[in-house]
């Protein structure tokens, strides 16, 4: 079995299997340990072909509706941060707008992106609160991810995350958000509490799909 990559327990089970449509074949699988459910690296688009993929999405910063979506986790942010604050989108996309959102707002927002912006010396500074938004789905190694996120706040700082969660066995096999050949990786609600501990951060979780990590004053 395929190690879970986002805590390396050896202990997954397949979890499911799809069953039509292009991605006949796919397996998901289940970890005991941190209840992440993953796609297995072979079946994994390449760079090339998930890019091309991306680039398909149309998020345009003046679309009233897209930002009404990314305003899940937009108000709640602004909820804790002080006028002044600087945050890092990380997944910012081909569109950024969740950083003009916070910029708009008086929280300047630089922006970094794999493919779209991938300047690694963004990652080497801290930041007042961190973004990252239908993004961590996407990731083959979400542990190196998130130890990434976490390095670049300040001790006080925030961490929001906005990812679909999946729910339980039954729903997941009629799940559409599974469908999307780029989204390897489906935390459950349970997941994130496992970081929180691991991390040794605070945590919020909305509904649905938005989670709010702290990281402690005395957390250098």
């Amino acid at each position: 079995m395929p190690a879970c990559p986002l805590c390396n327990n050896l202990r997954t089970t397949l979890f499911y299997q799809q069953q039509r449509g292009l991605l006949s074949g796919r397996e998901y699988y289940h970890c005991e340990q941190c209840q992440l459910v993953h796609v297995p690296q072979r079946f994994q688009l390449d760079s090339e072909t998930e890019k091309s993929v991306y680039d398909l999405h149309e998020n345009n910063p003046n679309d009233p509706q897209y930002r009404q979506f990314l305003a899940r986790i937009f108000e709640p942010m602004i909820e804790r941060l002080d006028a002044g604050a600087c945050g890092l989108d990380f997944g910012s996309g081909p569109g950024p707008t969740l950083s003009s959102m916070f910029a708009e707002a008086g929280m300047p927002c630089t922006t970094y992106d794999i493919y779209y912006d991938n300047r690694l010396e963004r990652l080497q500074h801290c930041y007042d609160y961190v973004v990252c938004t239908e993004v961590i789905e996407h990731v083959a190694a979400p542990l190196e991810v998130f130890n990434t996120l976490i390095r670049c706040l300040k001790p006080g700082g925030y961490l929001g995350i906005m990812t679909q969660r999946w729910l339980d066995a039954e729903r997941f096999k009629g799940w559409t958000y599974r469908n999307d050949p780029t989204h390897i990786g489906f935390f459950h609600e349970r997941t994130f509490r496992y970081l929180a501990i691991k991390f040794a951060l605070e945590l919020t979780i909305y509904p649905r799909d938005v989670v709010i990590f702290r990281k402690p004053h005395d957390q250098g």
